[in-house]
């Protein structure tokens, strides 16, 4: 009696909750036009004929990846998406130390002053 048994990894992923709407701009993406990588969650599993079995970690990744390089990047070495997600500070307070506030136009540049009757348009 011949049984044949396979046995592998299985990645389940899925957009990583509150960072939905991200698109994130990558080292190979910044070649071409569209950025296309996504932060995601990621979890392995080793699989028994197909059947996910065992974790093949305690917790899943949260990770930036590009469908068309298959590049992968954990979230803790990418501050710039932390800062738009849903646990990120929003405050309107002095930036922190090292980060500089843009206050208006450097010294001895003037702007023109706003024309009346017209009011600035934003898209």
């Amino acid at each position: 009696m011949f049984f044949c048994f396979t046995f592998g990894t299985h990645d389940f992923s899925s957009p990583l909750k509150g960072y939905e709407n991200v698109i994130v701009t990558i080292p190979s993406s910044e070649q071409t036009a569209t950025p296309q990588a996504h932060p995601i969650k990621r979890w392995p599993w080793f699989t028994f004929c197909f059947v996910p079995v065992l974790p093949l970690s305690l917790k899943p990744y949260h990770e930036v990846s590009c469908p068309v390089c298959r590049f992968l990047q954990d979230m803790k070495h990418r501050p710039d998406i932390q800062s738009q997600g849903p646990g990120a500070e929003h405050h309107l307070g002095p930036p922190p130390p090292g980060q500089q506030q843009w206050s208006g136009p450097p010294p001895g540049q003037h702007q023109p002053p706003p024309q009346q009757g017209l009011l600035p348009q934003y898209k």
